[in-house]
């Protein structure tokens, strides 16, 4: 499965890769400002918000690997903080905090190292290994077929409904919301029913 890198990915992107036994990373890809590239949605009190992680200036055109993240502003104690804000209620988070301070408080150079380690994170949580393959290990096997690094194309997302934290629900939350919410069970019986 061709993955594109998503900070602290959603649902529609984490469900696939729990279906695979392998992942085709495209960091490779370009970096596109104003996308879950280096942004997610969290649930609170008044709907959603967006935590981003800065990047340097003058990242367009580069490859997501190479888009270098800028630390001059605090995101990282802003973003552990909107996560213990508006999940500290959770059945889950206190099980998935420290981790995830851990994730925050370490200095990833690049949005794709950063993805990377939030990813694996993630699955490591729910006890799925996958195969990390980049696009050029793929065409250099043999007998691989070239097309498992072409986007998956699948039906329309339709995203699940589960109980948040606050009244109603809101989708293309971070995968998060569920984990705090719900536990890793919560996510496998989402997996095995997509």
């Amino acid at each position: 499965m061709d993955v594109t890198p998503e900070y602290l990915p959603r649902l529609e992107t984490l469900l696939p890769i729990l279906t695979m036994d392998s992942i085709v990373w495209r960091s490779d890809r370009l970096f596109s400002r104003q996308s879950w590239q280096n942004r997610t949605r969290l649930r609170n009190a008044d709907g959603w918000q967006w935590i981003t992680v800065p990047v340097e200036r003058g990242q367009t055109g580069e490859a997501i690997r190479n888009t270098r993240i800028a630390y001059h502003d605090g995101w990282r104690k802003r973003h552990v903080k909107a996560l213990q804000y508006n999940y500290s209620t959770t059945p889950f988070y206190e099980h998935y905090a420290p981790d995830l301070t851990d994730l925050l408080s370490t200095r990833y150079e690049t949005v794709g190292a950063l993805n990377h380690a939030a990813l694996k994170l993630i699955l490591a949580w729910l006890k799925h290994p996958v195969r990390w393959l980049e696009p050029d290990d793929v065409l250099a096997e043999p007998d691989r077929d070239p097309s498992i690094i072409a986007p998956l194309v699948t039906d329309p997302f339709e995203h699940p409904v589960y109980q948040q934290n606050y009244n109603g629900f809101h989708p293309d939350m971070s995968s998060l919301d569920i984990l705090f919410n719900h536990g890793p069970a919560a996510v496998h019986k989402l997996a095995r029913s997509s």
